[in-house]
């Protein structure tokens, strides 16, 4: 599944699971991983809350109930093709696109403001953090690496130091690479193993670190979760032991959602009640909903819960003495100088300085407004010289503007000239043609009489040789009658 193609939506919304309907599946193995799939969409849920809905929407333990059909894989790769996609589409974005701030109607009562006012006193948070917006994960894992590094002083609670970067050959995120403001935070908490990264599957026992192709993100920019919030300050707070989940009950954790909460420290903190760090941040609520994102409040106030009050109480003493005692040390350095009279001296001294010094003021005051007036006279001068160029271009320009008028109407004139040219050159052509075609008319004509005046010579010819021969032979009958007469006389 990790090459088909996305989806942009898991299935019909009206479509139902239903145990009838269609074949069963015989192969034995495919129960088994139709519900490791299940299982995975619904982990995938904790990192990507926004999921959620699609993934929830269907009532899986209907769907896991023997006999398994055929046709309850159908929306489950439709749902993987999904996250597919979306994972396609938004990972790279989220991973590089850090989103603006959020800021959240919530009411931050007194306890968050002292929280956050301590830790920007202590130079923890930056001074621009407001308490009402959303914290990011990589902020909440740059105070929580400032914060121990500065204040921590047991070695079983400190995490791995920044000297133990020098020893680096990879990094533990695809999208956090070593020119990130907040690399070194980052991977410190990668390096003691407080969050899941390319270095926990490099160090597993199985091996199987060396062979991982898979991408594994950080993503900075995203809003913590609360179950990530507490997950990372539980494991700086507490030690682990196995089997905590099991001794915790909906009744011991005192929320709805528990099952829903997958973080071992999570857990831990709870089995301290109404002292546990939990409380301290999100307050008496029925609902933990480990996906919601924290605030900055919230986050301030976690890093100041847990030992780590005393340790900032402690350390806002020692900050309160040392200012207490430099108040002391000014106050009596003050009192010994106003009994030896060296302050007034030094102020009459101080005043005859500033008395000098605003004397240099002011003539340097009256040098500028001479040449204020001096540079206002010139740029009178240069402004009249201006107005008087500007003068003469108008006129240039205005009888640049009639002869470009008169050479339009030139222009438009021969253009009427030429049209009426090209007409009549037309016309020419026409009559042209036409008298060339009458000419032709008369060759054939001229041709046609001569052959036909050749024929009548010709006729008249043969007319005259008819007639000289029938004169011939009237002759000869005419001869040959006067014979015959006389014979017949005879």
């Amino acid at each position: 599944m990790a090459t088909a193609n996305g989806m942009p939506t898991p299935m019909v919304s009206s479509s139902k699971l239903s145990k009838f309907g269609s074949a069963t599946v015989s192969d034995p193995t495919h129960p088994t991983q139709y519900k490791s799939i299940v299982g995975a969409l619904q982990y995938a849920t904790l990192t990507r809350p926004e999921l959620s809905y699609f993934v929830n929407k269907d009532q899986w333990a209907d769907a896991l109930t023997k006999p398994l059909t055929a046709v309850k894989f159908l929306p489950l790769r439709n749902k993987l093709r999904v996250v597919n996609k979306r994972q396609l589409l938004e990972a790279p974005s989220r991973a590089t696109e850090k989103p603006g701030r959020v800021a959240i109607p919530v009411s931050v009562d007194s306890t968050q403001e002292e929280a956050l006012s301590v830790l920007k006193k202590l130079k923890i948070i930056e001074d621009d953090v407001e308490a009402n917006e959303l914290c990011t994960r990589r902020e909440f894992a740059r105070w929580l690496v400032k914060l121990n590094s500065s204040l921590e002083r047991d070695p079983k609670h400190r995490i791995a130091p920044i000297v133990s970067l020098s020893g680096s050959i990879v990094t533990a995120f695809d999208d956090i690479n070593v020119d990130d403001p907040d690399f070194q935070s980052i991977q410190v908490l990668a390096e003691a193993g407080m969050v899941h990264s390319k270095l926990s599957w490099k160090n597993s026992s199985n091996g199987c670190g060396s062979d991982w192709k898979e991408d594994i993100h950080f993503f900075p920019d995203r809003f913590i979760s609360r179950q990530d919030l507490m997950e990372w300050r539980t494991q700086v707070e507490y030690g682990f032991f196995s089997g905590i989940i099991d001794q915790i009950s909906i009744e011991k954790a005192g929320y709805m959602d528990v099952k829903e909460i997958t973080s071992a420290g999570v857990y831990l903190d709870m089995l301290a009640g109404d002292s546990s760090i939990l409380r301290k941040v999100f307050g008496q609520s029925k609902r933990f909903q480990p996906s919601k994102p924290s605030t900055n409040a919230q986050a301030a106030v976690a890093l100041t819960s847990g030992r780590m009050n005393e340790v900032i109480s402690a350390e806002m003493s020692r900050l309160e003495a040392e200012g207490s005692a430099r108040q002391d040390v000014a106050k009596e350095i003050r009192s010994e100088l106003l009994s030896r009279g060296d302050i007034q001296k030094f102020w009459d001294a101080k005043l005859s300085e500033e008395k000098n010094h605003g004397s240099g003021i002011e003539r340097l005051y009256l040098e500028a407004v001479n040449n204020l007036v001096e540079e206002k006279f010139n740029q009178e001068k240069i402004n009249a010289e201006f107005l008087k160029e500007q003068a003469e271009m108008d006129c240039q320009k205005q009888m640049m503007l009639s002869l470009k008028k008169e050479v339009d109407e030139i222009s438009d004139k021969l253009a009427l000239e030429r049209v009426i040219y090209v007409v009549e050159k037309k016309t020419v052509q026409k009559l042209l043609r036409d008298l060339e075609l009458k000419h032709e008319e008369i060759l054939d004509t001229k041709s046609t009489l001569e052959a036909e005046k050749e024929a009548l010579q010709m006729l008249r010819t043969w007319v005259e040789d008819e007639a000289r021969r029938s004169q011939a032979r009237a002759a000869v009958l005419s001869e040959v009658g006067r014979r015959w007469k006389w014979d017949d006389q005879a």
